[in-house]
Order: C-alpha cells, then structure tokens, then sequence
C-alpha cells in the first residue's frame, strides 16, 4: 500500500510541475520571437506527458481496497517518477526565470534572451523528460492490460459465486460482513426514468397497477424500455399473483407468475413501526430544544441544538438522540432476525425502510458528526442481503431513491455541512447518478458536490470540476487553453461549483461562461463577491433556471426573492436590489431614447419630464415594444414576467420596505386577473410571510376594491380564511392580530357586508363572518376551528371587529341551520357538495341553476325550518334579557347548545371536542326529561340553563374557560415552523414603522 501511494503522489508532484513547463513555454511564445522548434516540440510533449499523468492519477485515485488492478508496484517506477520531477523542476526553474527576466511588451529575439549554453541545457532536458516518458508510458500499458485481465477473473469467479449465493441476509456475526461495495457510476444517465404505481386495498388484499419506463434505448445505462404489470397481493402470506407486458427494444413479452413479495402493512410491519417510533422521540427531543430556544432566536434561521447556548445542554442532546438511534438500531436487528421483517420490505407506495430512516435522520442533521457510527451500522443493515440501496419511490416523471430522497431534505447551507447521510448512503452503496440528473442545478448539491467530489469521477468534465473545486487557477487556465473544458454543461455547472472563489470565477467568465448558471449559488451560499462579480458580468435577475427551491415544487427563481427565501444576508439584498434599481433605469433609458413618445405616453411615462417613477408597472410591455421594434436590448434588462415586484409571490413585508423606500411605488396596480399584490399574498397565504406582508399593504392603503363582494373573495382566499379561526389571535395587551387583523382591514365596507343570497341560514345574505364559521377544514381540525371561532367572536368583536346585534344573530342562524344538517342554497362555492361534520350536502343554487331544484330542498327541510326559527327567536328572547352581560351570554347560549342541540356525525374524524366546564354550570342538571327527540328547543331548559350560567361566568371565569380553544403544543409547533410564527406579534396597532 506504501509503495502505491508513492505512485500516486510521485505522479501528482509531476503534474504539477509539468504544467508548470507547459506555462512558462507558453509564456515565451508570448514574449519572445524567432523561437527554435525544439519549444514548440516541448510544450506538444508536455501536453502528452500531462495526459499520460492524469490517467495514472486516475486510475489509483480513490480507496485502495477497491483497485481491480493487479498492479507490480516495483522500485524502478518509483526512480523513474522521481528522475522525471527532478528534470521537469529543473526545467521549469529555467524556463520561468527567462520569460521573469524579458518584462518588455516589446517582442524580442530568441536569441538575443537565451544564450547557447542555456538553449543546449533546455535541449538536453527536453530530450532526458521524453525518454523518463517514453518509459513511463510502457510501464502504464503493461499494467493496464494486467489490470483488465484480472477484472476478467474476477468477473468469472463473481458470477461463479452469484449462481449459489444464499438470497437470504445473514446476520450472524459482525453486521455487514456482506456488504456490497460502493459501485462507480457509469456513463451517466441523459434519460428521465419514470414510473407511477395505484393500489386499492379490499378485505386485507391489495389490487395493484404498476408502469415504469426504466431507461431510453439510448441511454448507457438501460435494461429495458416499458413495463406494465397489475395483479393482486396478500399481505399475509406475502404472495401475489401478477401478469405483465414488457417492451424493450425491438421485444415484446408478456409474463404471469405467482411469487413472493417484499410488500408490507406500515403499521403493522414492526420494522416500520420501529422508524415510526424513532421519528416521533427525535420530534419529542426538538420540542424540548425548542423550550430552551433563547429569546429572539427563530427555529426556522437554526438547526437545532446548535442554538442551545449550554454545552452541557447539547451534550445531553447528543446523548439522548444517540440512544434514540441505538434503539432503533437494536429493533431493526430484532426484526430482521425473528423473520418478522427484512430490510427489503417496502410499502405498497413504494417508500422502502431506508427511504424512511433517510427522512428521520435528515432531522438531526447538526448531530450527524456524534451519531455517525449509529447511522453508519443503521444504513449498513438495511441494505444487508439482497435489499436494494437504490430502490424508488415511484413518483411520477421522477424516481426517487434514498440519496436523491437525502439531498431532497437537506437544503440549507449548514447543514450540508454538517450532513453525513450522503457519505454514509455512497459507502454503501447508493448510485448518485440520479440526484445528479435531477438535481444538479439545485444549490443546495453544490455543497455536496464539493465535499464530496468523487461523485463527478465518472463525468466528462471530471478534470475541469477538481481544479475548479481544488481553486487550482494553473489547472484551470490550463484545461481552458487545451479546449477541455465545456462552459455550457449543467450538471454541474463549473461556474456554481467556483462561487466562492473568484480568481476562478473571472476566468470562466472571461471565457464565456454563462453567469446565470452560478447566481442561485453565490445567493445560496451568501458570498457577496462572487454575486458582484456575476451581476455586474451581466447575470439576469429574473426567470433563473428552474429547481425544486421550496415546498417540493419546481418553479423559475428570481435572484431577489431567493434571496429572501434563503434568507440571505442583508448586504446581499441590498446589493440586490440596487441592481434592479440601475437596470430598471437603464431600460427606462434605451426606451426613452429607442420608443415613440406616443407609446411611452400610453404606458404612463413621458419624455420630458424631469423626474420619472422607477419603471415596474409596465416594465415588461416596454421591454416586449422594444423587441418589437428591433432594438438590441441586453438580457440582463429583462424585467420578469410579473406585473409589478409586488406581485410575486415571495414577497415578504421586509423586502417590500426595501422596495418601497428606493420608489417602488406600485402597490395597487392589478395584473391581468384584476389582482392587485395584496389581493394576490391573501389569495396564497400559505407562511405567515404572506400576512406579514398584507399587513404592510394595509399600512399602505391598499384594501379590496370596494365593488368586490367580501365573501365571494373569501371564498376563494381558502387558506387564509381558515387561518382565521385556527387560533386564537388576540394578544396579551389585547389586541387583534395576525389573520384576523387583516381580515378586520381588507375590505373598505368591513366584515358585515352583505352579499345577495338567499338562503335560510341568513335573513338577508351571508356575510364575511359567517363565511369564516362556515369554511371547511380538514380531518380533526373541523370542530376545533368551529369552536374557536364561534366562542370568541364575542370577545373580537369588543377588540375590534364591532359586530352589530344583527351580524350575531345572523352568525347564530348559521350555526343552528348546519347543526340541525339543513342543505345549504348558496351561491358559494364552499357550498357545493358542502361537508358539516361527515354530512354531504349539494348547492351552489344561485344565479341561473333550476328554481325547481331549489324549492324541492326548501321543501324538504320545510319543518326543520320551523325548529330554525323557534331556536332563533328563543335567541333574541334571551338576548332581550342579558343584553347588559353579551360575551357572558353569548358562551352561556353555546354551551347550552353543545349538549341540548349537538352535531351529530358517526365520522370518528369529525367529532366535536367535548367542552372543558371547570366552574361553569353542567346544562345537564336543567334538562329534567333527558330525552332529545324533538328538534325543537328545549325553551325551559335552556332558559333555566342560562339564568343559572350567566352571573357565574365573571371576567376571570371566562378567560379560564377560553383558554381551552388556544394552540395545543403540537399546533404551536406546526404554526412556528409555518414560518416566523413571532413576526405576527409585531406592529400588531397597524401603525409599525416602514423603517428597516
């Protein structure tokens, strides 16, 4: 082993040095004329000599005991590495010091630098370096043709060994005695395998239909082209029975067979439970970090535990994460070896047991250098036997398998570095080819790439990418002057994997790289002078290459709003945004001089004015009239595809200010739907980022257009009106905030406006209140939203919200109508085939649709009509007397429902949460008859109930008894990683300071 690493240093020393050579000639050619050809000999022998050295450095690059050559490592190479170093240094040492000493820019002879003696030394030295190579490149055949030879018997003895090899993983012994060696990627793959899979599970058997297309027929790496299989499994047994098509090539087959499977029931599978458990105690583990989390410091911005500021207390992590994972550990092995499971089972979706440990130990990234042992032998055994480390999850368009699963969570800059799944995953086994093909252009694999750059061995530009990665400036001018080096390939770009350096940066862009390619990266990595040094060599800022940044969609990325999503540093947006200040300008320029001053009036500007707006608005249309017109405008003046900055959906309110304050002042204008930016950031709201920045909107002035009809654009703005009543958005000076700020702002008529229908759950149209009561959830957050909204509005309403009597009386006929399981008649569209707790109801009766279907529902709950308006005027009855006490009355009156007037579902999903009473008066004890047949109100009994429960329900009472609908731990915890969960806390009065 000794003697092969001296090769393999001996050959890198001399690649150094002959490059060395190859310069300084080049550097003469330059400087000197009149030049002998014995240097235009040298520098084309050199260039060979390099060649010869890289293919050495190649071929024992990389683990010892992984070599399949059968190579004589003898003494006599060795001399011949070292006589070759001792004449190149001596020789370079020449060469340099006569192109040191010519300084001139003036051109001058040969023979007037270089003397005789010193031309017959620089002779002599060529003629003994090509002799050494001469010999050197013998040495290197005659080794090869030994190494391929001995491939051959291995492969002979391999497949000899394969014939009787026990399919069954044995675990006896020291774990992963057979694992298989980490396999080189082949030529790599230029095809998008694909594949999707259905199942449909009836009395404990699945129906299954399956397609993959594997690789293109002219891909290096294919088996086949197409397969469909279907057919039906049992789980216990494990067999299934199947009949497929296959088509490769020129072939078709069709195949039918009754086999075992490695498809398993996740919950019940013990191996998968196991995982199951780990995950939920590392999310237990991070809850309890979280409650140590210093103040100011947002989980979103730090992996946990390294904002803990106690050593002792992320010691005490480390330990207990470890014993989550020995845990773990100790179970696989038990299943494994009792038979219950194998490390080859997998879900009928496809998701294997590595595919699941990789999403468990991706949530503990900064703890990998401490648990890397455990996570080692965990990876080790489940790939142990026949189990496949490069098994698919079958999504469609793009497979995914574990290491592409790893890369797919682990995105932000620290921890890439401190992951170590990537290595762990490539040592056993996991082809990388994939995340390349997939993800390449994705910033986030740079990181991997760079600490891991022998997975790009096998890539074209393999010599290119290690001098880029090593910063070897003489390498890379080198490969540049030989033509070795594609600027244009992606994957990975060469320019992304030099951000960071930018001596190497300035010289592929002097040669013609594409500076687009590496702005993503330079953001993500939040180098400022390597994102200059790229916008100011003409990089665009808008529309970037697609990837797949956040929330699992692949979207284009515009290099402003990535940086807020990052988030980078401050300097870096500024920077940022200066830029699209100067370009803006200068487009606004070559149009002024370039367009019709006809045209630039109809687009709002006008050449004689002094002082123009920054151009936003109608950026684009300018940009399109100029392409029409033929002019020659540069790319990086392409101002994006939106309509304004602010509309684009990652604008946050911080960089909004930003905007603003440089004259960005187009925060009304509506796009091509009729949406204005803050309509659009409340028809997403999908992070709090998306209320942060309506808020600023109305800070601004902005509001809907006052013709809109609030509840129609409810409606529509789905998940912001269920963000409404998922929480209890009061704060502790008792203020509204959050969601329920903004939607107490959005419209200029307020929330009790009216809309036209003219349904029975409302006397004179819906309104934005009830829209909120009435909009769908999902699973068990139904009732939860339901009561939260329904028992504190009377508290809202005194903060802010100032309902009138009528809007209440109204938001109570509403929720009798659903708990009596009336059929909705409005227009809306929450309406059609409108859920209450399980229960199916159709609508969307209104405008054009038949009267005649109308009047048959009315006509069927004609009588529960009746029960709707005795409930409502029982309510107005008791409003009459404890007008003087309402929030008291108004929980009271609820209470009094939940037991005499329950909604009744048998959807075990749907339930309503019984109330926590404490203090508060039990209605039980008023209901003397126990019995609830009619749907007519128990007048006495809810009367009684009330005079009872009224005087008790003081201030304190009632803050005690609603302090039962705020956040659970684990919806807080879901709320803070939404996004800055805090943030919503500030300028909560409206009246915050747009200052930075």
């Amino acid at each position: 082993m000794a003697e092969v690493l001296g090769i393999v240093a001996g050959a890198a020393q001399l690649l150094d040095l002959s490059t060395r050579v190859l310069v300084a000639s080049s550097s003469l050619y330059g400087k000197l004329k009149s030049i002998p050809g014995e240097i235009e000999t040298l520098k084309k022998n050199t260039e060979l000599f390099i060649d010869l050295l890289w293919m050495i450095s190649s071929d024992f690059d990389g683990p010892i005991n992984s070599q399949v050559h059968s190579l004589h490592v003898t003494h006599r190479i060795t001399s011949i590495l070292h006589d070759a170093r001792k004449e190149s240094e001596e020789l370079a040492l020449l060469l340099e010091g006569l192109s040191s000493n010519n300084s001139s820019t003036v051109r001058r002879n040969w023979s007037a630098v270089v003397g005789a003696t010193k031309e017959k030394d620089i002779a002599e030295r060529c003629r003994r370096i090509e002799s050494l190579k001469s010999t050197l490149q013998l040495w290197y055949q005659h080794q090869s043709n030994a190494g391929l030879r001995g491939v051959k018997h291995q492969l002979a003895i391999m497949k000899r060994l394969g014939s009787h090899e026990d399919p069954v993983p044995s675990l006896d012994g020291p774990l992963g005695r057979r694992r298989r060696r980490p396999r080189r990627n082949g030529a790599f793959c230029t095809c998008r395998p694909s594949g999707s899979s259905t199942y449909l599970r009836i009395y404990g058997l699945q129906l299954f239909c399956s397609q993959e297309t594997a690789h293109s027929p002219n891909c290096p790496q294919r088996d086949s082209s197409t397969s469909w299989s279907c057919g039906v499994r049992a789980l216990s047994p494990r067999i299934q029975m199947m009949v497929g098509i296959q088509l490769g090539g020129w072939t078709l087959s069709m195949v039918g067979r009754l086999s075992p499977h490695n498809m398993v029931d996740g919950k019940k599978s013990p191996a998968f439970i196991a995982i199951d458990k780990a995950c939920l105690a590392l999310e237990s583990l991070e809850e309890r970090c979280d409650a140590l989390r210093p103040p100011g410091v947002c989980i979103t911005d730090y992996q946990w535990p390294s904002y803990l500021d106690s050593i002792s207390a992320r010691s005490c992590v480390q330990e207990e994460a470890k014993a989550t994972f020995d845990t773990l550990f100790q179970q696989l092995r038990e299943a494994f070896q009792s038979g219950k499971a194998s490390p080859g089972d997998r879900m009928a979706n496809g998701r294997t047991l590595l595919h699941d440990f990789v999403s468990v130990a991706a949530q503990c990234v900064s703890l990998h250098g401490a648990l890397y042992r455990v996570l080692d032998a965990i990876v080790k055994l489940l790939v142990a036997g026949n189990a496949d480390p490069n098994a698919c999850i079958p999504y469609t368009g793009s497979p995914v398998n574990p290491l592409c699963h790893a890369s797919m969570a682990v995105k932000k800059k620290a921890d890439v570095q401190d992951n170590k799944l990537d290595e762990i995953l490539i040592k056993h086994g996991c082809d990388t080819s994939q995340a390349l093909q997939y993800r390449a252009t994705e910033p986030h694999l740079v990181g991997m790439l760079i600490k891991n750059h022998h997975l790009l061995e096998d890539h074209d530009q393999y010599p290119a990418h290690v001098a880029v990665i090593k910063r070897s400036e003489v390498e890379l001018r080198l490969l540049l002057m030989q033509n070795k080096i594609d600027l244009h390939t992606k994957t990975p770009s060469l320019l992304s994997l030099a951000v960071g350096w930018t001596t190497g940066l300035q010289i592929l862009l002097e040669a013609g790289a594409n500076p687009d390619d590496a702005i993503l990266t330079g953001i993500w990595q939040d180098h400022l002078p390597s994102i200059e040094l790229l916008v100011n060599n003409g990089c665009s800022l808008f529309d970037l290459g697609r990837g797949s940044f956040t929330h699992g969609r692949e979207l284009k990325a515009d290099a402003i709003f990535f940086a807020t999503l990052v988030p980078a540093s401050s300097d870096v947006i500024r920077l940022l945004v200066q830029k699209v200040v100067e370009r803006r300008l200068e487009l606004l320029q070559l149009a002024t001089k370039q367009l019709p001053e006809t045209c630039l009036n109809s687009l709002g500007y006008n050449k004689q004015q002094q002082t123009q707006l920054l151009l936003d608005y109608n950026a684009l249309e300018i940009f399109r009239q100029l392409e029409a017109r033929k002019v020659q405008v540069p790319k990086s003046l392409w101002p994006g595809s939106t309509t304004t900055l602010y509309h684009h959906s990652w604008m946050t309110d911080t960089l909004a200010k930003r905007l603003y304050d440089v004259g960005f002042c187009s925060i009304d204008e509506q796009d091509g739907k009729g949406h204005s930016p803050l309509m659009n950031t409340v028809l997403r709201c999908y992070t709090w980022d998306c209320i942060r920045f309506a808020q600023w909107c109305l800070r601004k002035g902005s509001q809907l257009p006052r013709s809109m009809e609030y509840t129609d654009f409810l409606d529509q703005a789905t998940e912001f009106t269920l963000s409404i009543s998922s929480n209890v958005w009061i704060t502790k000076d008792s203020k509204l905030f959050g969601p329920l700020s903004v939607f107490s702002q959005l419209h200029p008529n307020g929330v009790e406006q009216r809309d036209g229908c003219y349904c029975w759950c409302s006397t004179s149209g819906c309104t934005p209140v009830g829209i909120v009561l009435r909009k769908n959830s999902w699973g068990w957050l139904v009732p939860r939203y339901r009561q939260r909204w329904l028992f504190n509005i009377a508290r809202y309403s005194y903060l802010g919200l100032s309902l009138s009597p009528d809007t209440f009386a109204d938001i109570c006929r509403l929720e009798v109508f659903d708990r009596l399981g009336m059929a909705h008649t409005c227009s809306h569209w929450a309406c059609d085939c409108y859920r209450v707790y399980g229960h199916s109801y159709s609508g969307c009766y209104g405008g054009d649709d038949s009267s005649s279907e109308l009047e048959e529902l009315q006509e069927e709950d004609h009588h529960l009509k009746q029960a709707l308006d005795s409930y409502l005027e029982l309510y107005l009855c008791l409003y009459q007397i404890h007008a003087d006490r309402f929030e008291s009355f108004w929980i009271a009156w609820w209470i009094a429902l939940e037991y005499f007037l329950p909604f009744e579902t048998s959807n075990k999903y749907h339930r309503h949460l019984p109330l926590k009473l404490d203090s508060v008066c039990d209605p039980r004890r008023c209901d003397e008859d126990q019995s609830h047949d009619s749907y007519e109100p128990r007048v006495e009994a809810i009367t009684a109930f009330l005079d009872e429960c009224v005087p008790q329900l003081g201030s304190e009472t009632r803050a005690r008894f609603l302090r039962q609908f705020e956040l659970t731990e684990s919806e807080f915890r879901s709320f803070s990683e939404w996004s800055d969960y805090d943030g919503l806390f500030d300028d909560t009065d409206g009246d915050g300071d747009d200052s930075d």
